[in-house]
Order: C-alpha cells, then sequence, then structure tokens
C-alpha cells in the first residue's frame, strides 16, 4: 500500500479531485474540491475540506466512506466534462451520468484512472470547513496493475 499511495500522489498536480459518496439516505453525492492532501504515510491517509455552506454538507456530515478521484492534467483542469457537473452548486449531479459503485457502495467513475476508495477516519470542524481524513482501502492509479488493498503493499 505504501509505494502505490506515494505513486498515486504523484499524479496530484495541485489542481482539483472529484469526491463521491453515499449520503444517510443511499442517495449520490459528489463535488469537485482543490483542498486534497496527503496527511500520513503510516498508516496511509489524505485529507480534503468541505464548506459548511455545500448544498451537500448534511450528506457529506454522514458518510462513513468516499471515493476520491484525480483529474488527470489539464490546462484548465475544469475543462474535464465530470469537473464542469460536479462544481456546480445543488441539484442532481448523477442524474445524466453513467457511473459504478466501488466495494464500499461509492459511486465511482473508471475514466478517471487514480482514485482513493477510502473509510473516514475522522471529520474535524476547521473555520468554515469539515476536514475529511481518510484511510485508504484501495489505491487505483495507471502505473499499479495490481491496486493495493486494505493497508498491504
Amino acid at each position: 500500500m505504501r509505494e502505490d499511495f506515494k505513486a498515486a500522489m504523484r499524479y496530484w498536480q495541485a489542481g482539483l479531485c472529484l469526491v463521491t459518496a453515499v449520503d444517510a439516505d443511499g442517495a449520490p453525492i459528489g463535488l469537485v474540491c482543490n483542498s486534497f492532501a496527503s496527511l500520513s504515510m503510516e498508516p496511509p491517509l489524505l485529507s480534503w475540506a468541505v464548506d459548511h455552506g455545500s448544498t451537500s454538507i448534511v450528506g457529506w456530515r454522514s458518510i462513513t466512506s468516499y471515493a476520491l478521484h484525480i483529474f488527470p492534467p489539464l490546462a484548465r483542469p475544469l475543462d474535464h466534462p465530470l469537473a464542469r457537473v460536479f462544481a456546480q452548486k445543488g441539484g442532481d449531479k448523477f442524474a445524466d451520468l453513467t457511473f459504478e459503485r466501488n466495494a464500499l457502495g461509492d459511486p465511482v467513475f473508471p475514466s478517471l484512472p487514480t482514485r482513493f476508495d477510502c473509510l473516514l477516519h475522522q471529520r474535524v470542524t476547521v473555520g468554515d470547513h469539515d476536514l475529511m481524513i481518510g484511510r485508504p482501502t484501495l489505491i487505483l492509479h495507471p502505473d499499479n496493475h495490481h491496486p493495493s488493498t486494505n493497508g498491504q503493499s
């Protein structure tokens, strides 16, 4: 897991990522964020933040897992079709999209090849955001043909 964690983090170019999950009612939720960061190698932990003003903040506060997708490098990150959909506030962002579910039940988009499937480790209120800290259960990236799972390299 350690080597895949480091390798997948190399794809993050301080741009945007897509976070998807299901809320307490089982409805898919998603957003685009730029606050993604790796926090720890042992154990592998990563974080991202959701604004308290998010139209789906109640849903984000109910999650137990999530999938974090890294967008491929683009001149303008919002040029990716999924980024444009999930950067909007409100509405059913999944209505016209085809997606799969990962082993944790979260919506995933296989067209984005770098992904962390995470269990929520901790949620911390920091100012006007909730910092979501996750522990990967599966790490996918273009260089790993045998993805790491459950804390093993």
